[in-house]
């Protein structure tokens, strides 16, 4: 994203008037209007701008929230309803979030009333806020203080050192690596915590641990004097700093600045599986005064998120993507941690970018936002170019340890088994030799990726996606990856010409496979997968996070869910297996995703005084992205990116937006857009570019077809209009009733 719009006054006038007679609402529906309604004489709760109501709409009632009050209206007084209930007796939607839901109605021309329920936890899009009941929290007590010199398990240690740290609350228990909850028994049995009762909103003591605190070396401190030095405005900052460097150290100082002056502070992380290690670092420097937000929490764990962070119950919120809608009304400083991550782009619905949210968040609030990782995105990196963002960089790890050896391993003409060359084996065992621990990165989940007939030469695909059946030998199935079809590995398949006679092989590699091969090749050694398919809950990743933390793997096996984050200090081998696949992806990004990546799963190796070495395996070692990968030059890799991507007029030198389409019939897309594009291309000018329609990637996904019509522009105020225009277009068409469309502003996917 490139346009950093100013503080600007709501699209719809927010008038103060003394005895308002209408009442304007952004329903919670797919329309780009708002409503006109009576203001009930006998309104029990006077009416503001922000706060939720039941208002009569099409077949039944629907929830809303007010964006006006008037004393006149368009719509002739017998033709409106009055409203049937407010909710709120104050906003819902303070004055900061309603002015950046209509930026982002505006910015991602989507319905304001789908923004605003989206912005709001499910049970507060139709209900009264949750009443907070009586929730348990302990303390330590003097005997529990003086049990911590004894020998204790490791996991009442750990209970005891973070109640040492702060009270424990069923948040901190949950965020612990292990069911806590019979520990806290059986201390609480012994006298060594203390139970109390109190609401769960009340509000908490402001504790933070300044012992556990690190000294800053003097890059990250310098970091940190510049930051702190627009604490009282707005900056962006892109804070380079590769893996190992402290960027954590650095957010965490800052934040302890934000709470000394009465504060609150947004962390952004990509992923759930994230979480733990962060959450633990954060409640061991500010105890109670830090809540989590990710997709993983029940709905009511949601709502009282949302309402201590609104009551200024807490004041650090650390939390995925949808964390950056949430209210915090003292809100002193947005960090995105990962910013280049493809996960803060949301998918569907609205399809916004979380990072882009947060710097627009943070621009209307006058506060810094500090955009971090070890691979920042084309998109910031031009940004500092353009002088919009400040650049930070750290480029040496924090302590004694040193950035890791990167080689690229040439496996033309090698035997590889299971994907492993003879020079991956020879480090591995020698590493192992050594008591020190090895990552495998394998991007592919399954046992196999095609299953095909050895008969007839027939491949198992997916009959609602464009897509083959992945095998996952494990549990005997073939199953589609993107709609989640499952078939029996002996199951007779539709379309296959042999039938029950055919005669399959497994073709490519899976971590699945992966596993197996390394189980063979290293008896007696403990191996771990991790993947979508071993780790299905947050509770089952923070356990083996755990277990590899406490040396009991050796070798470790994963996809990318381990490739960023994650601090494991006995890691000193990475072995990437099959780096190829990604790197010729048919993509104009996947250059950039392969260098993030690779760098990425490259840093989890020597992170503390042990050397780390990280071998790529390729059939492509002379490929220039390599040179600049294994002498740690990123900002390199991306100079001569952002120079092909100008010469290609691809952004972020032009912007872009793409046209989804969708429907049953596989003509009903291309021919809809092939309508709208004829239009459009009279009413634009020629500087917007239109590219297709044509069929998406991959046209066929779960039942559905799919075709894509793309703009790009070289400035967004030309896209915006064109865009504008486009809406137009579409909402006079009579076949958008036939297909299902959205807009995709800055796509990042499926190009």
């Amino acid at each position: 994203m490139d346009y950093i719009p100013g503080t600007v006054e709501p699209r719809i006038a927010q008038l103060t008037v003394t005895a308002p007679r209408y009442v304007t609402v952004a329903v919670f529906a797919p329309l780009r209007t708002t409503f006109d309604y009576l203001y009930p004489a006998d309104c029990p709760i006077p009416l503001t701008i922000g706060c939720r109501v039941i208002v009569p709409f099409g077949r039944g009632p629907r929830p809303g929230i007010v964006v006006a009050l008037a004393q006149h209206s368009a719509i002739e007084p017998a033709r409106l309803k009055p409203i049937l209930e407010v909710i709120d007796p104050t906003p819902t939607i303070g004055p900061d979030l309603f002015g950046l839901a209509q930026w982002a109605a505006d910015y991602y021309h989507h319905p304001l009333g789908e923004v605003f329920e989206m912005m709001l936890p499910g049970r507060l899009r139709t209900q009264r806020a949750v009443t907070a009941k009586a929730a348990a929290h302990w303390s330590l007590t003097p005997a529990g203080h003086q049990s911590l010199t004894a020998t204790l398990g490791s996991r009442q240690r750990a209970v005891l050192e973070y109640a040492r740290a702060a009270d424990l609350t069923p948040p901190a228990l949950a965020a612990l690596p292990f069911d806590a909850r019979r520990v806290v028994r059986d201390l609480t049995a012994r006298g060594w915590l203390d139970q109390h009762l109190s609401p769960s909103t009340a509000v908490l003591p402001s504790l933070v641990d300044h012992a556990r605190f690190l000294a800053l070396n003097p890059t990250q401190q310098a970091s940190f004097e510049e930051i702190k030095r627009h604490a009282a405005h707005y900056r962006a900052f892109v804070l380079h700093g590769v893996t190992g460097s402290g960027k954590t150290e650095i957010y965490l100082q800052l934040i302890r600045e934000v709470i000394a002056n009465g504060g609150q502070a947004l962390v952004l992380i990509p992923e759930i599986g994230l979480t733990e290690q962060l959450v633990s670092r954060f409640r061991e420097r500010f105890g109670n005064r830090v809540a989590v937000v990710h997709s993983g929490l029940s709905e009511r764990s949601r709502v009282l998120a949302w309402q201590q962070a609104n009551t200024q119950v807490i004041q650090v919120l650390l939390g995925t993507r949808s964390a950056v809608w949430m209210p915090l009304p003292t809100l002193r400083l947005i960090v995105v941690d990962e910013e280049h991550d493809l996960s803060y782009k949301q998918q569907d619905g609205m399809r916004y970018s979380a990072r882009d949210v947060a710097v627009v968040r943070a621009h209307r609030a006058e506060i810094p936002v500090v955009l971090g990782s070890a691979t920042p995105s084309l998109e910031s990196l031009a940004n500092c170019e353009k002088g919009k963002y400040g650049y930070l960089e750290m480029q040496t790890r924090a302590g004694d340890a040193s950035l890791p050896t990167i080689k690229t391993v040439d496996i033309r003409g090698l035997v590889l088994r299971a994907g492993v060359s003879e020079p991956l084996d020879r480090a591995i065992t020698a590493c192992l030799a050594r008591g020190e621990q090895a990552l495998l990165f394998l991007n592919r989940r399954g046992y196999a990726p095609i299953a095909l007939c050895h008969q007839c030469g027939w491949i198992a695909t997916c009959a609602r996606c464009d897509a083959r059946l992945v095998v996952h030998k494990s549990r005997a199935r073939l199953i589609c990856h993107h709609c989640g079809t499952e078939r029996r590995l002996d199951a007779q398949l539709p379309g296959h010409p042999c039938g029950a006679g055919g005669d399959f092989v497994h073709l490519g590699l899976g971590t699945e496979q992966l596993e197996a091969a390394i189980e063979a090749a290293y008896p007696g050694r403990r191996i771990a997968r991790i993947d979508r398919d071993t780790m299905t809950t947050p509770r089952q990743l923070d356990a083996m996070f755990a277990q590899i933390r406490a040396r009991e793997v050796d070798i470790l096996i994963g996809t990318q869910m381990i490739a960023k984050g994650h601090d494991f200090a006995h890691v000193t081998l990475v072995g990437v297996i099959d780096a190829d696949s990604r790197l010729m992806a048919n993509d104009f990004r996947a250059e950039e995703k392969f260098a993030q990546l690779v760098a990425q799963v490259a840093g989890r190796a020597g992170r503390t005084t042990q050397h780390g070495v990280v071998l790529i395996q390729t059939h492509h070692p002379h490929h220039p992205i390599f040179e600049t990968l294994t002498s740690h030059r990123y900002l390199d890799f991306a100079r001569r990116a952002l120079a092909e991507r100008a010469a290609a007029e691809l952004p972020p030198s032009h912007v872009l937006a793409m046209v989804r389409a969708e429907a049953t019939d596989r003509a009903r897309p291309l021919e809809f857009l092939r309508e709208i594009a004829a239009v459009l291309r009279t009413r634009i000018p020629p500087t917007v570019i239109l590219g297709g329609p044509i069929p998406a990637p991959m046209e066929k996904r779960i039942g559905k077809f799919h075709a894509n019509l793309m703009l790009t522009a070289p400035d967004r105020s030309r896209l915006t209009r064109a865009l504008s225009t486009l809406v137009a277009i579409i909402e006079q068409s009579p076949n958008a009733k036939r297909v299902r469309w959205q807009l995709d502003i800055d796509a990042q996917e499926g190009i």
